[in-house]
């Protein structure tokens, strides 16, 4: 049985280097070293990149990933607050990093304990005291910094809202045990979630409960230091896999003989070991694209966002286009802030967002967006009719979702729109590349269903971006074909990026350089928008319209995405898009220190716009003819 350093004797030191001590716990992590020379970290450690997202300084907003469930019980049975623990904890234990702590010194995850019952496990229950509260409740999680000197908890949580009958009672082990995400001692100052919570329309109205349905909404919320989106969701289908009428109605889960998982996740950095030669091009590039382009500000400054000023009506789903005005000069996409639109603002609204996090942070709102399976098939097959992909038709259904914020805006303040209008947006695509795994079949032409790659929970994914010119009279397929033709062109060069950084951090002069230079605040919001799409799966549980005779749950809604508001955020809207059975939902997340409560709504009503008439667009339809 492998050892276990215990996390009370820890060294918490958070003044150690982003690469961590040379100093060894041999006792404790010669179980976990890999025989290859090629490891640039050790196999149970955090990689390289994940060592930065550990590193958050303590008055700046962390990477945060969250995914929200409606889950729909069997009708047999009611769910009991402790039951929902113990379920958690036999999915946490499937898991190595959700089982283990981030020792400071080492940058290593280790265990704690041996057996599921021991688990920490971060929960608490909220009541339901109306149809919105699990919004309310994700804008906290999705906003609240973890502790990371606490390494007697995991870096991940979990809030569960409840009916008031099924809330546990007070005295009970599994109300006393509850880690509420801001001490008692410290106050949380609310903060408005900035959209109208019961607009209509197509894309806009999340899917109800049936009125006597038995449901309650749980919400799994990760730093990501321990892995990316895909984990995320591979935590859910864990989770959604215990939750059926034999684990509810159980009379004793035997949680003392579930064992713990003691097989870190592969690291990602320990599959490269690039030579010079290898990494010299891309590194020429980066230094070059870096040198070579101010910072792209698309229109937008990070002033406060005061009340939303009065402006110009939003689109509307139901209008007809009508060609609008074709801007056409040069864009404010490269220009100094000084030729930028006025915006209204007021004083800094000082937020408090956890026991860490100091005030006058941005804070992420989020909107969720539902599109059901009729119409998402309907659009996928329009998309394969152009030769074209759903990825590709999501990210510019964000730009020229983009396009409309920028010419609300510009009219909204009395602009140009000839001069003020961009014709380039920069985009971001998240990908995974767990393809390259030791345990994946992908590449054999294996089930993504079932592949073990996509039930890990670590890091893995790569990200391409680029710039696409989109204006009035661009033709919407075109542009589509061009995203795809990128996203598949620029998989190589995010691969070589991987490398480059392999590289500079297995020589440690270069990577100290490197790290001094690095500044991540300079690179937030210089995209237009990001999308992370976690594909289309079916669903891991019950579907929405199974008999009752399935003992298993339904999800009757779902969605998550990433927070913001932190230093490197890319994306002036960040998109988190998961499809089950054909039902997709879209996180929309955007931080309100640099879009105003007016611009949001325009992008979330011209981007479901958009959607629905792409799926009814001739070949020729044009941005125009989406937007107007």
């Amino acid at each position: 049985m492998p050892q276990h350093l215990s996390p009370a004797t820890a060294h918490n030191s958070r003044s150690a280097s982003i690469a961590g001590s040379t100093k060894s716990k041999s006792s404790i992590l010669s179980s976990w070293s890999m025989s290859s020379q090629r490891s640039v970290v050790e196999s149970n450690g955090l990689s390289i990149t994940e060592r930065f997202f550990f590193k958050t300084a303590p008055d700046k907003q962390q990477v945060l990933m969250c995914i929200s469930l409606r889950v729909r019980m069997p009708k047999q049975t009611d769910p009991s607050p402790a039951r929902i623990i113990d379920l958690l904890r036999i999915a946490q234990a499937k898991h190595y990093r959700l089982s283990s702590w981030v020792d400071h010194e080492t940058l290593g995850a280790l265990p704690f304990c041996e057996m599921a019952k021991d688990l920490p496990t971060n929960y608490r229950f909220l009541e339901r005291k109306h149809d919105q509260e699990w919004l309310e409740v994700y804008h906290d999680e999705i906003n609240t910094n973890f502790d990371t000197d606490d390494v007697t908890r995991p870096l991940w949580r979990t809030a569960i809202v409840l009916p008031k009958e099924w809330m546990p009672v007070p005295g009970t082990e599994v109300y006393e045990k509850q880690t509420p995400i801001v001490p008692v001692h410290r106050l949380k100052k609310e903060n408005p979630i900035f959209y109208d919570r019961n607009a209509t329309g197509f894309g806009l109205v999340i899917p109800e409960s049936a009125p006597d349905a038995k449901t309650f909404d749980i919400m799994f919320t990760f730093h990501h230091c321990l892995g990316d989106g895909l984990s995320m969701f591979a935590f859910a289908r864990t989770f959604l896999e215990c939750t059926d009428l034999a684990h509810f109605t159980a009379d004793d889960l035997k949680l003392e003989q579930i064992e713990v998982s003691k097989d870190p996740p592969p690291v990602l950095d320990n599959l490269f070991n690039p030579n010079v030669l290898e990494i010299v091009p891309a590194a020429m590039g980066m230094a070059f694209s870096a040198l070579g382009k101010k910072k792209k500000r698309l229109g937008h400054t990070d002033e406060n966002p005061g009340p939303a000023p009065t402006g110009l009506p939003l689109p509307s789903s139901s209008a007809k286009p009508n060609g609008g005005p074709t801007p056409s000069p040069e864009p404010p996409y490269e220009n100094d802030e000084n030729d930028l639109p006025s915006r209204a603002s007021s004083p800094v609204e000082q937020i408090t967002m956890g026991p860490l996090t100091k005030t006058g942070t941005g804070h992420t709102n989020v909107r969720f967006l539902h599109f059901n399976a009729d119409f998402t098939n309907t659009l996928r097959k329009r998309a394969k009719s152009e030769k074209t992909s759903m990825a590709a038709v999501l990210v510019v259904a964000s730009l020229a979702a983009c396009r409309a914020v920028f010419i609300h805006g510009v009219k909204r303040d009395g602009g140009d729109l000839s001069k003020q209008v961009p014709k380039n947006q920069g985009w971001v695509v998240t990908n995974s590349i767990r393809h390259i795994l030791p345990q994946s079949k992908l590449l054999e032409g294996g089930d993504r269903e079932t592949d073990e790659a996509l039930k890990v929970f670590g890091g893995y994914a790569g990200s391409v971006s680029n710039t696409l010119k989109i204006k009035d009279d661009s033709h919407i397929w075109d542009r589509c074909r061009y995203i795809k033709r990128s996203i598949l062109t620029s998989f190589r060069a995010s691969i070589q990026r991987m490398k480059v950084a392999n590289y500079a951090y297995r020589h440690p002069k270069i990577w100290k350089a490197a790290e001094k230079r690095v500044d991540l605040s300079k690179l937030s919001r210089m995209f237009s928008c990001e999308v992370a799409n976690l594909g289309a799966w079916e669903y891991p549980c019950a579907t929405p319209d199974a008999p009752d005779t399935d003992e298993r749950v339904r999800l009757d809604y779902f969605g998550g995405g990433l927070n913001a508001s932190f230093d490197g955020s890319r994306g002036l809207f960040s998109l988190g898009i998961i499809t089950l059975g054909g039902n997709m939902n879209v996180a929309v997340c955007y931080d309100t220190k640099s879009v105003l409560p007016d611009e949001a709504e325009v992008f979330f009503r011209a981007f479901t716009q958009t959607l629905k008439r792409m799926s009814e667009a001739g070949h020729k339809a044009t941005v125009a003819d989406m937007i107007y």
